[in-house]
């Protein structure tokens, strides 16, 4: 039996058929007959990120040098197709590193913009203004941002942070451990005794948005010193949703999940374009964070209204059932009037708007999170359909449930 004719670059007419189709059905990268070599050169190690880019590779068939991630230090003699790396001030090397290769590379930082790369970057902004809506629902008045560095994404955080608070009207407090380092004071006292300090000077009941979850850590360990009580003086809030930071703190503590799995797996999949000769884009791409996971460092109603607080309360407790309006005004003894002018005062939201921001809340995390179906997700956040949810999810988002998912994460 004759073998089948091979064309000029070895594929057989059913091979060809078989590429047109995949090509049709949008099957995803095609694992090539010659590996890509891709470098990983992070700065600073993150294992979502990891995970992100080790997805797209593994689709696309890459083999990945990930021996920084253990050694912490650049690979010698290294050759491959193209690098992924987390570009950092402290780390200069990397950048000589990446200007010697000479291959596509994309970093997932903003930091050190003379480097000449394209990058994927988290919406730092956005994740700074999550954090003080979180605060502002949670009815603090005393609102502060720790930082330690003066980075791009810390700075961006900074400015989400600020922007929302002085749209609701609220003054925002800096303790900047950068700033007081350098001082004649910073140089005669430690990080420690400066921040106990601080945080004795501030106005309670405070919430804070640190930095880092690394930095939230910190700054728990400081209210422990200076003798305030986490979250019932000082509630803190971190950014990055390290569980492994976050669940085994002195309190466990609230953070903003910037979502750094898409971040590896976007910045990874932009590479795959410019290795295979794609352009790069005129800006960055920019990746959402999902959310805000609750624990007990912010777990605290700072509300002055005692019918407000309980009205909340009741809410959170019960907006995945089938609750609405009128069950929130008929838990309250006050006046169905005065607890609808009140709420909409306290909370700067009605209460049939805070039920739904709750539910879409909750939504946004299952869809990422898990693999429910969109009607096991419309019931389990208090939705009466999967038509009902997926019109007010749309009027919230701007998006449909599904393209939320895929755009967040949820790679198959």
């Amino acid at each position: 039996m004759r073998a089948p004719p091979l064309d000029r670059h070895g594929a057989t007419p059913k091979r060809k058929a078989f590429q047109g189709i995949r090509r049709r059905l949008h099957l995803g990268p095609q694992v090539p007959s010659v590996r890509k070599r891709v470098l990983m050169a992070l700065a600073y190690y993150d294992p979502r990120t990891h995970a992100g880019i080790a997805q797209y590779a593994r689709q696309a068939g890459w083999v990945v040098d990930a021996t920084m991630a253990h050694y912490g230090t650049l690979p010698d003699h290294w050759q491959g197709d193209g690098i992924v790396t987390v570009l950092f001030p402290d780390r200069p090397e990397i950048a000589r590193f990446v200007r010697n290769a000479k291959v596509p590379t994309v970093s997932l930082t903003n930091d050190m913009p003379r480097v000449n790369v394209p990058r994927v970057l988290l919406d730092n902004v956005k994740i700074g203004r999550m954090g003080a809506e979180h605060l502002l629902d949670r009815g603090f008045w005393n609102l502060a941002f720790y930082k330690c560095t003066n980075n791009e994404d810390v700075l961006e955080r900074e400015r989400g942070f600020r922007e929302r608070l002085a749209e609701a009207g609220k003054e925002c407090r800096v303790l900047d451990w950068h700033a007081a380092a350098a001082s004649e004071e910073g140089q005669r006292t430690s990080w420690l005794d400066w921040l106990v300090r601080q945080l004795k000077e501030l106005p309670k009941p405070a919430a804070i948005l640190a930095q880092s979850d690394n930095r939230a850590y910190r700054l728990i360990e400081a209210c422990e010193t200076a003798g305030l009580r986490v979250p019932e003086e000082v509630a803190v809030l971190g950014v990055d949703n390290d569980e492994f930071v976050c669940e085994f703190a002195q309190v466990p503590i609230s953070s903003v999940d910037g979502n750094r799995f898409a971040l590896g797996y976007e910045g990874a999949a932009l590479l795959d374009r410019l290795m295979n000769g794609g352009k790069a884009p005129a800006v960055p791409t920019v990746v959402a964070p999902i959310g805000l996971t609750v624990r007990k460092s912010s777990d605290i109603l700072a509300i002055g209204h005692a019918d407000v607080a309980k009205a909340l309360s009741f809410i959170w407790e019960h907006y995945r059932e089938h609750i609405g309006v009128e069950d929130v005004l008929g838990s309250s003894a006050m006046s169905r009037c005065g607890l609808y002018r009140a709420f909409e005062k306290h909370v700067g939201r009605t209460i049939g708007e805070e039920i739904a921001r709750k539910r879409i809340e909750h939504a946004r995390r299952l869809l990422v999170e898990s693999d429910e179906k969109l009607y096991q997700v419309a019931r389990l956040s208090g939705f009466g359909g999967p038509e009902h949810f997926s019109r007010a999810f749309h009027r919230a988002t701007g998006e449909s449930p599904l393209h939320y998912r895929r755009r967040n994460g949820r790679k198959t």
